[in-house]
Formats: structure tokens, C-alpha cells, sequence
């Protein structure tokens, strides 16, 4: 995340929050139901899925990537 644009949006979140980038983070983690936020690992896993011949049979999907912070 460090020459990222994700970056520079959570670093512009948190400063309106009066927090750094890192203290933001952890207390977004802090309310999800898993305790903590996805990583960069399993939402890349999730897009190489549906991208392959192992989801031909989805004709469509939401993916909640979200670790319980939006519960559906």
C-alpha cells in the first residue's frame, strides 16, 4: 500500500477523523465480526477465482469481502 492510491485515501480519511492512517485501520478491524480487515492475499484469491474456468457455472455474484463489517 505504499505507492498506492488506497493510500492516500485512507491517509485522507483518517486525518478527518484526527487519526493516523494506522489507528484508523485498527479501529475499523475493531468492528468487523472476525476482528479484523480482509488482506490483500485473499481478495486477490477471490478475483482469480471468479476470473477462472472453476466459476464458469456463476452467471452472478456480490462477493462480501468485508470480514463482517457489512453483514448480509
Amino acid at each position: 500500500m505504499a505507492t498506492s492510491h488506497t493510500r492516500e485515501l485512507f491517509t485522507a480519511m483518517a486525518g478527518l477523523s484526527g487519526l493516523s492512517m494506522e489507528a484508523w485501520l485498527s479501529g475499523l478491524a475493531g468492528t468487523t465480526l472476525l476482528g479484523r480487515l480482509p488482506t490483500l492475499e485473499e481478495v486477490a484469491d477471490y478475483a482469480a477465482f471468479v476470473a477462472s474456468d472453476r466459476a464458469s457455472a456463476m452467471t452472478g455474484a456480490i462477493a462480501n469481502l468485508t470480514s463482517g463489517a457489512l453483514v448480509d
